[in-house]
């Protein structure tokens, strides 16, 4: 008998009970996948389901500074609330400053010499010489005199362009609400453009809801509407209707659901969010129940 017919299988053996030993030997470990809360049940027989997402009355307003510059320093953070026309964060005035400052200090020089020249045209005109001093003379001192008006009105609006690019680097809140979010540091270099800061309305808020422009024509305003919170069963919202944003837009708040399709087109009705039991935050996402009349469905 040949040696390799006898080696080949022993060897093939042992390696099958060398992989099945190493396997029974290996830790197996199970996965702990949460379990998927189901949303609330719709309080309302025939009804309209969609999602909304909560935002500040009014929507978000982002503010930014009107010119690029290095952050001078920030005076707000997330949650604090604000007025209209207050500070929330400005650019370094060091440069716009310095402007503001020899422009004053243009304006004071500009003024003594209007006054000077004003002076000697005064002294002229009223010493009797007037009649006797050459007409070209004469002229050349009422000349001197308005053009020296004329840098203290240059001065006082090199004064009022300082100012107003004091104003440009001082980020001021255009409404009154709550910071909502602040993505602005001092000391970091800001381009104008960006989106550093929002402020919202949050007392009360509303919702955002996207409701499929196929079920759309079984909408009603008069219609009862309801929201709850994902992931708190027997969370209720009560919502009141505001408006319908005429625009049939793509839908762009999503769930994350597998089933879910993003090439749906959506109109937007915006309700107002009432008080209810729990806490609920801008940016969260809510199941949204609204009734349908009998005589729509």
């Amino acid at each position: 008998m040949n040696l390799r017919s006898i080696v080949l299988p022993v060897l093939a053996v042992a390696g099958l009970v060398a992989t099945v030993a190493a396997v029974k030997k290996m830790e197996f470990r199970t996965l702990d996948v949460p379990i998927p809360v189901s949303p609330a049940p719709s309080p309302f027989e025939s009804r309209i389901a969609a999602t909304g997402l909560v935002e500040p009355l009014g929507g978000v307003t982002y503010v930014d500074a009107a010119d690029a510059g290095v952050v001078g320093r920030v005076l707000v953070a997330e949650g604090d609330r604000v007025k209209a026309g207050d500070t929330l964060w400005e650019l370094d005035h060091a440069r716009a400053e310095a402007e503001y400052g020899l422009a004053r200090a243009e304006l004071s020089v500009a003024e003594a010499q209007f006054v000077d020249e004003q002076a000697r045209l005064k002294a002229l005109m009223e010493s009797g010489a007037a009649e006797i001093v050459p007409q070209v003379e004469r002229v050349a001192r009422e000349q001197s005199a308005k053009v020296a008006g004329a840098r203290v009105q240059r001065a006082a609006a090199q004064i009022d362009a300082a100012l107003a690019q004091l104003h440009r680097e001082t980020v001021r809140s255009p409404i009154d609400g709550t910071v909502l979010f602040v993505d602005v540091r001092t000391g970091e270099y800001a381009p104008p453009g960006g989106r550093r800061m929002a402020i919202g309305s949050i007392d009360p808020m509303q919702v955002r809801v996207d409701i499929d422009e196929v079920e759309f024509a079984r909408f009603a305003q008069g219609g009862k509407a309801q929201a709850s919170l994902r992931g708190v069963p027997g969370s209720s919202l009560p919502l009141r209707f505001l408006r319908v944003v005429p625009l049939v837009q793509p839908k762009r708040t999503l769930t994350g659901e597998a089933a879910e399709r993003i090439d749906t087109r959506v109109v937007q009705v915006i309700y107002e969010l009432g008080k209810g039991t729990h806490t609920v935050q801008p940016g969260q996402v809510v199941d949204v129940y609204i009734e349908v009349p009998a005589s729509t469905d």
